[in-house]
């Protein structure tokens, strides 16, 4: 069994690649580490790293025992967490989600008193991943997986951004797809629900995307839009100066669904679920002021076990 300083130093080696990285990380001396990994591989009695000129490379069993470690980690924290909150008499959790719907959702949320402590960016494919890696709760645009409990939020239009002078500017507060993709349009990648959504719906209405590129993200789009190579579509308000239009098809707007998931069997499981109906209530209020429309009145959105 490992105790803790073994798990920590074991994790600080395979986590950077050398000794004296992992000694830097957790605050020790080269030899403490070493003495640790060596103390550990005589417990097990295999072989966890193998020594190379470029560093500490895992074994076969050293992976397999990252697993378990890192398993025994995030277990660690959470324990720790718990206790944390009750120390303090109140929750605060730590939220994943994409770097853009952290700076217009997440963190403006947090400024008007959620209880929420941290934020972990993630790329939209990999923030449900999160969950099993110290996050609480995860917010992202594609509907958590079925073994979690979900929320729907709120739905966000989806704009097209372009600079002032290009053509669209004449077209006015919406723009169908089909003009769009006639200029090289610029679309958030790495398992974003804009770029599949906009996708999908260019396929059924046979309209041409060969001229779409992906960026990293919502900004990084906005950003190339605004040095002239192409137009982008986020669900982001302007920004760096350029102007905007709904993004719509055969006269329907185009729209992004914006979800919360959480673990079923987490310790405060009950409580994320009235954290992720507070905000899923505030971002139906702030969706249409950032569109610049009258707020709706909140539908009430249900929470679920997510099973699509």
């Amino acid at each position: 069994m490992m105790d803790q300083r073994e798990l920590q130093y074991f994790l600080a080696v395979a986590n950077h690649g050398t000794v004296s990285a992992a000694a830097a990380a957790v605050y020790v001396s080269q030899p403490a580490v070493s003495r640790r990994i060596a103390g550990l591989e005589r417990k097990l009695g295999v072989r966890l790293f193998r020594r190379t000129a470029s560093g500490m490379k895992l074994t076969p069993a050293g992976e397999r025992v990252r697993e378990l470690a890192q398993d025994l980690q995030n277990r660690q924290d959470r324990a720790d967490g718990v206790l944390e909150a009750m120390r303090r008499g109140h929750q605060s959790f730590t939220v994943a989600c994409p770097e853009t719907t952290a700076n217009f959702f997440i963190a403006p949320f947090i400024a008007g008193g959620a209880p929420i402590a941290d934020i972990q960016p993630a790329h939209p494919g990999e923030v449900y991943a999160r969950l099993s890696t110290g996050a609480d709760m995860a917010v992202n645009t594609s509907a958590p997986p079925s073994h979690l409990r979900g929320h729907h939020l709120a739905s966000a239009p989806v704009f097209v951004h372009f600079r002032s002078g290009d053509r669209l500017a004449a077209a006015g507060a919406e723009v169908e797809l089909a003009d769009v993709a006639r200029e090289p349009v610029l679309l958030p990648g790495h398992g974003s629900a804009i770029g599949k959504t906009v996708r999908d719906t260019a396929l059924a209405g046979r309209i041409d995307l060969a001229l779409a590129r992906t960026t990293s993200n919502g900004t990084m789009a906005q950003a190339m839009a605004a040095a002239g190579h192409g137009n982008a579509v986020t669900i982001e308000p302007a920004g760096f100066g350029l102007k905007s239009a709904f993004l719509i098809h055969r006269g329907r707007r185009l729209s992004i669904g914006l979800y919360a998931g959480w673990e079923s069997d987490h310790y405060a499981a009950a409580e994320l679920g009235g954290l992720a109906t507070a905000l899923g209530a505030w971002m139906q209020d702030r969706v249409p002021r950032l569109a610049g429309l009258a707020p709706r009145s909140p539908a009430a959105p249900s929470e679920h076990p997510a099973s699509s």
